[in-house]
């Protein structure tokens, strides 16, 4: 089975603030995962919180369409995709092929604050786990 270390980070613009929010007050869980992220969305991580995070292309460059894909790989712990489903610009990526992937693939996915802390409690349980052996 593989390492299943990878967490997949989105926000758009205006969800971004809230996404960072929770990484800032959830540190401790989110330095001990792979990040992976959007151009937009990583770089934001990477200067507010100085974790390490593997930027792809960004959103308006199909950087959401890559880590669909990476869905697919069976190394994917979560998704976060925060969006803002009220004023969506035109340029922002569709979350729908991520419900679909996540869905296939049994991948939790996170689409609003409330399931993104949600998540992170979980992964964060996940990981006292691991170390007590359970």
């Amino acid at each position: 089975m593989p390492d299943v270390r990878t967490l997949l980070l989105i926000a758009h613009e205006r969800t971004t603030p809230q996404l960072l929010k929770l990484m800032r007050r959830e540190r401790a869980v989110f330095a001990e995962y792979r990040l992976l992220a959007t151009k937009e969305t990583g770089e934001a991580i990477a200067n507010d919180l100085g974790l390490e995070v593997t930027h792809l292309f960004s959103g308006r460059k199909g950087g959401e369409i890559q880590l669909c894909g990476l869905v697919c790989t069976n190394t994917v712990a979560a998704v976060y995709f925060l969006r803002d489903p009220v004023n969506p610009a035109p340029d922002e990526p569709d979350i729908t092929p991520f419900y679909r992937a996540c869905d296939l693939n049994n991948v939790p996915l996170a689409s609003n604050l409330l399931t993104a802390v949600a998540l992170t409690h979980w992964l964060g349980r996940k990981l006292r786990e691991e170390e007590a052996g359970e």
